[in-house]
């Protein structure tokens, strides 16, 4: 009997490891370049140790031997095929001339379990997807910002009232000493509440309120928050099992019931503010007309999903910005003549628009776009991009390979990687604003550059982005002049448990009160 027992036994073990073995031989079977997995994590092991960033780790599998000189190569994500890729030319095609047939992320969170992660429209899939994007696109146009551009000024008043407060650490050097990325988001939190839902956070007066600490808590990176993500991104479908969620809980909990009072209180008075309420008010609206009228093919806007449109721009709004800002502030105060010659582009516009940040002073600022860009380049808030095949038809690589790629399979852009490619970015690793100059922004290769994504699934905010960073930056440095510490690093080292782009430690810094005079 045992003797029968221990031949079963040997037997499934000799039938899992042939079956293994065939799994994991995919890509060579396809006459693909693969980078050789390991067993049951696939090539994920450098992302799972952490011992390097994620972005470190996406930039290992895109230079490592087996991928040189290909335009894409085979990985695996545990146990799923999944391709990298590495040709401009195939990101191009996957982000942009094929979209329809790649049109979703491969990550997503779980429906039920997380409704304000999952319906948004980062992971949202289409026809949902399209949709949600279309209504929200008139938020983001340049009359509106214009329109909100008032009350993103009157957040760097604060700031810059918030920083000429703060007790000189040394009297004689007239500085104080401060975290970039935590004052950034102090900032960042205030625009996007006042802009979006017409609430005050009051960030400066209270680091700890409600907006602040929730926000922080979607993007406080422990090692189950990291396990979390990794799932998100590379194994989508166990996220139900596991009970993980984009959003926490708690935070699900006071957003919803946040963002749902804003919106009753909007519609009992009347009031419009030209916001991202306002447009939730009019999407809910349209819905209860079509239901009235009978109409049944009428996409839905009721309750979560008109929350989590506004959780994305809460959440999304307030990290990227105040990442850049911080990363920003970093290389400045490395390199003063850098800084020098943006306070002088700073001190000049603000003579001639007699001392008001206004918003054409702001779209003024060229060397200050300049400098915001080469960050993203350096610094883009997601190191990599995901794709899933969603034609109905395999779709076909050539003439790069013959290789067909099947519906569902996962596909990857390292966004990262491709920043810091020198074939692409001489030197990249050396922060050089000038790389964005009008004339050699021309010089660029094509779909090398993408720190807001590209194509249709491109980052719906990005104008609003660089503007609440901009104005936050101007108010910052009117007053102040950044220089490093004991404590800030001499090279930056990225969070090995953060899945978006975040400083190990923070990022520490010295505010020198120097006044423009302006």
């Amino acid at each position: 009997m045992a003797l029968g027992v221990l031949i079963l036994l040997i037997s499934l073990l000799v039938i899992l490891y042939l079956a293994l073995q065939k799994h994991y031989s995919y890509w060579r079977r396809m006459g693909v370049r693969e980078i050789k997995p390991k067993w049951i994590v696939g090539n994920l092991m450098g992302l799972l140790s952490m011992q390097n960033s994620p972005a470190e780790f996406i930039s290992q599998l895109y230079n490592h031997p087996e991928a040189e000189n290909e335009p894409f190569v085979g990985i695996h994500v545990f146990h799923k095929p999944a391709l990298l890729l590495r040709d401009p030319d195939m990101v191009r095609n996957i982000l942009v001339k094929d979209f329809g047939r790649f049109s979703n992320r491969y990550s997503s969170s779980d429906h039920k379990g997380d409704p304000l992660g999952s319906q948004n429209i980062f992971f949202l899939k289409n026809p949902a997807w399209k949709e949600v994007r279309l209504k929200l696109s008139p938020f983001f146009t340049g009359n509106r910002l214009k329109q909100m551009f008032p009350l993103i000024e009157e957040v760097g008043a604060s700031l810059d009232a918030h920083l000429r407060q703060q007790p000189l650490h040394n009297e004689r050097m007239r500085c104080f000493d401060l975290e970039a990325k935590e004052l950034c988001a102090l900032f960042t939190t205030d625009v996007i509440s006042t802009v979006a839902f017409g609430v005050k956070a009051n960030s400066f007066t209270d680091p700890n309120g409600e907006f602040r600490r929730h926000g922080r808590s979607v993007f406080e990176f422990s090692l189950l928050r990291a396990a979390e993500f990794v799932l998100v991104f590379f194994l989508p479908r166990l996220v139900p099992f596991f009970g993980f969620k984009v959003v926490p809980s708690e935070a699900t909990h006071f957003l919803r019931q946040t963002i749902n009072y804003v919106m009753a209180e909007r519609e009992k008075t009347g009031q419009k503010r030209n916001d991202l309420i306002d447009i939730l008010i009019e999407f809910r609206r349209s819905t209860q007309e079509a239901k009235a009228s009978g109409i049944q093919d009428q996409f839905v806007f009721e309750g979560d999903m008109l929350v989590a449109q506004a959780v994305l721009f809460f959440t999304a709004g307030f990290e990227s910005s105040s990442s850049t800002m911080a990363f920003a502030m970093y290389e400045l105060a490395k390199d003063a003549d850098l800084q020098l010659r943006l306070r002088e582009e700073i001190r000049d516009a603000l003579v001639e628009s007699g001392g008001q940040v206004t918003l054409k002073m702001i779209e003024s600022l060229e060397f200050l776009q300049m400098i915001l860009q080469e960050v993203l380049r350096m610094y883009p808030p997601l190191p990599f991009l995901d794709r899933e095949c969603t034609s109905g038809r395999d779709y076909s690589l050539a003439p790069f390979h013959n290789f067909v790629v099947p519906k569902g399979m996962p596909v990857y852009i390292p966004c990262y990687a491709l920043h810091m490619d020198p074939q692409y970015f001489p030197q990249p690793r050396k922060f050089l604003p000038e790389r964005f100059s009008p004339e050699n922004r021309k010089l660029h290769t094509p779909y090398t550059y993408m720190p807001f994504g590209l194509g249709p699934h491109g980052c719906i905010g990005e104008r609003f982005g660089f503007l609440q960073a901009k104005v936050g930056l101007v108010c910052l440095l009117r007053n102040h002049l950044i220089t490093t510490t004991e404590r800030t690093p001499h090279r930056m080292q990225l969070d090995p448990k953060a899945i978006i782009t975040q400083a190990k430690g923070g990022i520490h810094l010295r505010l020198v009160r120097d006044p423009l005079g302006v």
